[in-house]
């Protein structure tokens, strides 16, 4: 006797063919890797060999654009690992400090770590049930309640999970947003991380995770890393890595949304990958306005912003109030659909929910008011208005951010 997996998310499918997947998932993060990619252009204006640099982002958005398409676990899996490459390169090409030699060999080990098991899981998948399409899977009951099937869970999310990534296995993340140029950093966090997302929504073993043994200390592990990585913000005295660990806090409720995987959380999970890459991509170009501006990431030295340029304040205050999930974001719909499948699932979630959602609001708080207000610093002897060019990259940040909330609806299936 078999049994088929219920897949929340093929409520959002469309049509696929035997190699192509035409659906809302893939439509929306198609639209979001080329909306990110036309935003960089624009923003890597004063790169070294920018036209071997452009060439390397166009490299890897097609890649991109190929994992999010494919119906082929294989293909997908190729795909997933061929975007290590030109990021890889983009990092050790680009990266102005000694330091990006160790982000790469971070980025490497923690990728490759994680894709030997998937690679073997794929192979098993494919002698067990002859086919590696992405849908119509079907899995034994013997299977299911085995110590094999758990073993296999556990594997076939790991690779996922680090390109989350979640946090145990997140040491990567910040020293690559650190080490890339901006560029490098606005497509690492808009897209990259929703590389991972996107492999777990199309495995669907995963809809059995509480089945399995791992699902207790998963779960709370999950609400544990929401909470630590929020304090773990205001310890961060460069303002690209506080961006950066930010994302981490909210990929962990992400992955609670998948954990949950009713049809209220795939809403809210579909809906926070679009509502981060675009407002992390436009916080990590805002940090780079206040390095050209100030010569340094610090938040000790980036202060008084608001009297020297109150435009970019105000962008600044716009991406803040998004990343802190504020009316009338899309932040604010996404996180209010994956919150309620968390309560759902479990009561007791709420208090690390509540916790969560408080330390996010106010490490964005403090994210803001300590570069825009305060005195200049003296140790900043120049400073620059925003020009066109860098307020057309924030418009365009900041319309779809709170614009795309009028369209939520279309994340509902019609």
């Amino acid at each position: 006797m078999s049994k088929f997996i219920y897949l929340p998310f093929s409520h959002f499918m469309a049509n696929h063919s035997h190699f192509i997947i035409s659906d809302n998932i893939a439509g929306f993060l198609v639209l979001l890797s080329i909306w990110i990619t036309l935003l960089m252009v624009l923003a890597m204006n004063n790169s070294n060999n920018i036209s071997y640099l452009f060439f390397n982002f166009n490299i890897l958005n097609l890649i991109l654009i190929g994992a999010f398409l494919v119906d082929d676990y294989l293909c997908f899996f190729v795909f997933f690992e061929l975007s290590l490459i030109p990021t890889l390169i983009i990092i050790l090409s680009w990266g102005v400090q000694p330091e990006r030699i160790r982000a790469g060999s971070y980025l490497m080990i923690y990728t490759i770590v994680g894709a030997i098991p998937l690679l073997l899981c794929i192979v098993f998948r494919y002698f067990s049930n002859g086919s590696n399409s992405i849908h119509g899977m079907i899995i034994g009951e013997d299977l299911i309640y085995s110590l094999e099937y758990s073993w296999m869970i556990l594997c076939w999310s790991l690779a996922f999970m680090i390109k989350l990534p979640i946090y145990g296995v997140h040491l990567w993340l910040p020293k690559a947003h650190v080490e890339a140029p901006v560029a490098g950093s606005m497509i690492l966090a808009g897209v990259l991380l929703k590389l991972g997302a996107y492999g777990l929504m199309r495995i669907n073993e995963i809809t059995l995770m509480w089945e399995c043994r791992w699902s207790g200390p998963l779960f709370i592990w999950l609400l544990y890393s929401m909470c630590m990585v929020g304090l773990i913000c205001f310890r961060q005295s460069d303002l690209k890595s506080l961006v950066a660990y930010s994302s981490v806090a909210h990929m962990s409720l992400v992955m609670l949304g998948f954990y949950c995987f009713d049809y209220v959380g795939s809403i809210g999970v579909l809906g926070m990958l679009v509502a981060h890459g675009i407002c992390s991509s436009g916080l990590f170009f805002g940090v780079q306005c206040f390095y050209e501006s100030s010569g340094s990431r610090s938040i000790i030295l980036n202060r008084g912003f608001l009297n020297m340029s109150p435009l970019l304040c105000f962008f600044w205050l716009i991406l803040c109030v998004a990343n802190a999930s504020a009316p009338p974001s899309l932040n604010l719909v996404s996180e209010f659909f994956l919150i309620s499948s968390i309560l759902n699932y479990s009561n007791f979630s709420g208090v690390f929910c509540f916790l969560s959602v408080f330390l996010a609001g106010l490490f964005s708080i403090y994210l803001y008011v300590l570069t825009s207000h305060g005195k200049w610093s003296m140790f900043n002897n120049f400073w620059g208005v925003l020009n066109s060019r860098q307020s057309l990259i924030f418009l365009l940040h900041s319309i779809p951010l709170y614009g795309l909330i009028l369209l939520s609806n279309n994340l509902l299936p019609i």
